[in-house]
């Protein structure tokens, strides 16, 4: 296997790579649209200058930028900025980041990106190709957190040109090629050793590193070089941790903060239903699947496919914000399968019939959770839908580190889990840990799984993903061995004062974030 491990430095100029159409349509070339944003400036009515504090539940992990973290979701895309961006909402329409343009050879096993000249990190230093290839260098380094280390083992990376980067991936980019580099941000080479305990914090984007207080908060302040003349807007960002929901609340209604991110939903709701000063901010989509490791019967695990009422967890633990379509993928991505949404509806008399079939009435269901209130919350109606029909379930609840260990060591068990949606399945199965080939935390496994999973890695054209993609879920469905409950938005609240607050995989964009004149 080539790895960019053993990356090379070779001559500018490709001439076996055959370059071809749309990314969005399959193999692209996506055009440079950030200059013209930056030259609009939002919406015309941005003021210069000005603070935000953002108030986030957990601390800042300076060491994690490599990875997408809701610690880091208010502060790291101001500082580290990848080469693709990608949008929360609209994951088949990524755009030029670091990168201006990139393109996709027929077969989707290589592609060509041409990075933007005129970008400096925060030293001063200029960015160039060999940056890229540090950084992707530093995605596989095992003692680095990174969320597309599967996907990037499968590459090799070369520097063809001081301002241009050429991929060679084992499998097809067309459907992993943005989300892989969207969480990758550029990192220093001759700063990175810093990042470990934060003495050096340097990147290319909008906002430098003025202090950072381990477990506690991280200031940040306006860059004069970035490369988008005329850009940030804000003057200072400083994003300090409230762990309490409530706590937060009140930052917010004093004024004291104008972004807020971690609330519960309940929270996020009494501070924006009525309040013309704040809203909602949607942040990365996550999913709330039940992985049924543990419940060997199919006709078991499709009952409790039935039993569970998705709709009432929705609207008591997330105020009616998600969907319960029962599919793991993101319904913003082109080939989702639309016509197998709701193949487990709320049906206990169905599930009781199935269990009755099985001659498992009364059978113990342990459950497994990280000892969350959101996630709680999901599982005292799971248990009360049991019960109802015949079964027996048992909580085990764990503290965040507790509940990591079981499930990194592969040994399965039926536990809630939280998942971000951050890609299109060929991207899920190669980086999920409930669907992934090697390395999951599921132990359910058939070569019929393996050989629809690798159906979908492998596809080239809109119509081959498509079609994999349903075929897979079929069987998902089938099989009933992971359940998809809700799919719901991260909850934040923002001041109505500011505009244009994006969100992108890896976090929120400051850029063209603004106050209102």
């Amino acid at each position: 296997m080539r790895k960019s491990t053993g990356i090379r430095r070779r001559r500018a100029g490709l001439a076996a790579v055959a370059l071809t159409s749309l990314l969005a349509a399959g193999c692209s070339s996506a055009v440079n649209q950030a200059d013209e944003a930056a030259a609009e400036g939002g919406s015309g009515e941005c003021q210069q200058g000005g603070t935000v504090v953002a108030a986030n539940s957990s601390a800042p992990e300076v060491s994690r930028v490599l990875a997408q973290s809701a610690t880091n979701l208010m502060w790291a895309r101001a500082v580290f900025e990848p080469l693709i961006n990608v949008s929360t909402v609209d994951l088949d329409d990524p755009q030029p980041a670091l990168a201006t343009e990139w393109e996709i050879s027929d077969d989707g096993l290589s592609a060509v990106l041409q990075l933007r000249e005129g970008v400096a990190f925060h030293t001063g230093r200029a960015f160039t190709a060999d940056d890229v290839v540090f950084t992707m260098q530093q995605a596989l380094d095992p003692a680095t957190v990174s969320d597309v280390k599967a996907i990037v083992a499968g590459w090799e990376v070369e520097a063809t040109g001081e301002h241009e980067v050429t991929i060679t991936s084992q499998t097809p980019l067309t459907d992993t090629l943005a989300s892989t580099l969207a969480l990758t941000p550029i990192v220093d080479s001759e700063t990175y050793a810093g990042l470990a305990d934060g003495s050096q914090i340097i990147g290319t984007g909008p906002f430098t590193v003025e202090s950072y207080s381990p477990g506690a908060d991280i200031v940040l302040t306006k860059n004069d070089d970035y490369w988008q003349d005329g850009l940030p807007y804000l003057d200072r960002i400083e994003s300090t941790t409230i762990p309490d929901s409530t706590a937060q609340v009140s930052s917010l209604r004093s004024g004291r903060a104008q972004l807020s991110n971690g609330l519960t939903v309940q929270d996020a709701l009494s501070v924006t239903e009525g309040n013309p000063q704040f809203e909602l901010l949607s942040t990365i989509n996550g999913t709330y699947p039940i992985i049924l490791d543990a419940v060997e019967d199919q006709r078991v695990r499709q009952a409790i496919g039935h039993a569970i009422d998705r709709d009432r967890i929705n609207e008591q633990v997330f105020g009616g914000r998600g969907t319960t379509d029962g599919l793991y993928w993101a319904a913003a991505s082109a080939n989702y399968p639309e016509d197998l949404t709701g193949a487990y509806e709320y049906d206990p008399e169905q599930a009781r019939q199935l269990i009755e079939e099985a001659g498992a009435a009364g059978t113990e269901v342990p459950i497994t959770i990280i000892n969350l209130p959101v996630i709680a919350a999901e599982y005292e109606i799971i248990a009360n839908n049991l019960t109802e029909v015949g079964l027996t379930p048992t909580l085990t609840a764990l503290a965040p580190p507790d509940y990591q260990q079981p499930l990194s060591a592969g040994t399965g068990g039926n536990y809630l889990s939280l998942r971000g949606l951050n890609g299109s399945p060929s991207f899920l199965l190669q980086t999920n840990a409930d669907l992934r080939l090697e390395g999951a935390h599921r132990q359910f496994t058939s070569p019929e799984y393996t050989e629809l999973a690798t159906a979908v890695i492998g596809a080239t054209t809109a119509e081959e993903s498509a079609e994999a993609v349903h075929e897979l879920t079929e069987y998902m469905n089938d099989q009933a061995f992971l359940h998809p409950l809700v799919t719901v938005p991260g909850t934040s609240v923002q001041s109505t004062d500011l505009q244009d607050v994006d969100v992108v995989l890896g976090g929120w964009v400051p850029a063209t974030t603004c106050y209102v004149e």
